[in-house]
């Protein structure tokens, strides 16, 4: 593995998932490649100034030369065709045992091949919750959970729906501004607004939004840490 100090990872993909991911663990300040087998897509990843690289992924050979193995301390696996995800985290699995494999998945048939196949963590949007947030995977919220649960703690994170009660320190925050990472180690997914429906409102919307009383903000974390938002929100602390 690579020597102690920055991890270096590649991220397999240059989609928009891909693409979101890895411009927020650049952010964080990792070390990243990004890779894929088709040059025209690397180009966008190229212009927003990844570092990229043009890899035939079913070639152990030149899975080799990405470091895999030796140097690459993680790996996500997050190409457009589930099939490819397969192929991809078995040969990897294959060819460097101690390696962290992250890849995500749309459908449950899916999540158990690429745990068959050796993932480490496969991000699943089913087992994550009940709640139906089919396009989490699309927003750039999945990067932070995999962030807490690879490079993190590794521990089970719930979803929770937590209605603003009168009085809350919420009441009258807006949607964009709100962060619960740094108070409660929380991830703020989005907020129910039962004037507008059922559907979510994702935090990443570029429509502001503004949080009242019985709005229902949905967030992910550790149990523990929603106990606590719960109880700070209603003043039973």
């Amino acid at each position: 593995m690579s020597a102690k100090g920055r991890r270096k990872i590649v991220v397999a993909g240059s989609g928009p998932v891909a693409l979101e991911v890895a411009r927020q663990l650049r952010e964080r300040g990792e070390a990243l490649c990004l890779v894929d087998y088709d040059g025209e897509r690397l180009k966008k990843a190229r212009l927003a100034g990844f570092e990229v690289q043009q890899v035939n992924l079913q070639d152990d050979d030149e899975l080799l030369s990405l470091g895999l193995g030796t140097e690459v301390d993680v790996l996500f696996s997050l190409l457009d065709n589930d099939a490819d995800n397969v192929f991809l985290v078995i040969s990897a699995r294959a060819l460097a045992p101690e390696v962290s494999i992250v890849s995500i998945s749309e459908t449950e048939e899916t999540v158990k091949r690429l745990q068959a196949a050796g993932a480490t963590k496969v991000i699943d949007p089913y087992q994550i919750s009940g709640y139906r947030i089919y396009e989490m995977v699309h927003r750039p919220v999945i990067a932070e959970i995999m962030d807490r649960t690879v490079f993190g703690t590794d521990v089970d994170l719930e979803i929770a729906e937590i209605p603003v009660p009168a009085g809350s320190f919420l009441d009258g925050e807006y949607l964009d501004r709100l962060s619960l990472s740094s108070r409660y180690n929380l991830v703020v997914l989005g907020v129910v607004d039962r004037d507008y429906g059922d559907h979510l409102i994702f935090a990443t919307n570029p429509k502001r939004h503004r949080i009242d009383v019985d709005d229902v903000i949905v967030v992910i974390g550790q149990r523990e840490e929603l106990e606590r938002l719960r109880k700070e929100m209603t003043g039973s602390a």
